[in-house]
């Protein structure tokens, strides 16, 4: 398995991981743009060249003195292939880079119901910091 940042070159792939979900997939011209911001880490993992898994994350530079926070907005591995390390080997990788730049946080939003996403990341060394923590969602398009 080969698991890999992906960049400015890479819109095909972008737009073959797109396609295994039931929103719009990706231009060509959409897919560059997500793919030149230095700032938006898209990782993917690949067999026999094949993409078979996807990590999003964003960088996020705070307004508190303790430098940027990575936010993992999402995380995609096939059914058939979940629970064989993928999306720990994305989770590495991200590490990785978060180490190189300097980052020392990362968060992820999930639903309590969501019960292997809460395993897999609990697994990966996440915590809950509040009972109570809410996520709002505002829908502008209306």
């Amino acid at each position: 398995m080969d698991v890999r940042r992906l960049g400015v070159g890479d819109e095909e792939v972008v737009i073959r991981l797109s396609l295994d979900d039931e929103r719009p997939p990706h231009t060509v011209e959409s897919a560059r743009e997500l793919l030149a911001d230095d700032m938006t880490h898209y990782l993917a993992a690949f067999e026999r060249g094949e993409p078979i898994a996807q990590l999003l994350a964003y960088e996020l530079i705070r307004r508190h003195g303790d430098g940027r926070m990575m936010f993992v907005y999402e995380i995609g591995v096939r059914e058939e292939l979940r629970r064989l390390g993928v999306g720990r080997a994305l989770f590495d990788l991200l590490r990785a880079i978060c180490r190189e730049r300097g980052i020392r946080r990362a968060f992820v939003i999930t639903n309590e119901s969501n019960e292997p996403a809460t395993a897999f990341y609990a697994s990966l060394g996440a915590t809950r910091d509040h009972d109570d923590d809410v996520v709002l969602d505002f829908d502008w398009s209306r």
